[in-house]
């Protein structure tokens, strides 16, 4: 196999509007959604598509965005496992 394994930690990002929601507030959500998203997008923040699901109780609007590396974690780039650890101490 020639493939790199790379494992990132992503955070969700939501919105909830209790049912029946008005389409305006919906069209209003999403656009917060969005700005949100291309904030992060312009910092370098990998991000997800904007998503809209819901139920008969509440829609919900969402997106994930990668974490930034915790450079004190064990295993971040260009730090030894043990600097981070002693880090921590």
């Amino acid at each position: 196999m020639d493939a790199d394994k790379r494992v990132i930690t992503v955070d969700r990002h939501e919105w909830t509007l209790k049912q029946p929601a008005h389409h305006t507030e919906v069209e209003k959500t999403i656009a917060v959604a969005e700005r949100e998203r291309g904030q992060l997008a312009t910092r370098g923040v990998r991000t997800g598509d904007v998503h809209v699901a819901g139920d008969g109780e509440q829609l919900l609007v969402s997106f994930e965005a990668e974490r930034p590396r915790n450079p004190k974690r064990p295993g971040f780039r260009g730090v030894a496992t043990s600097e981070a650890v002693a880090a921590d101490d």
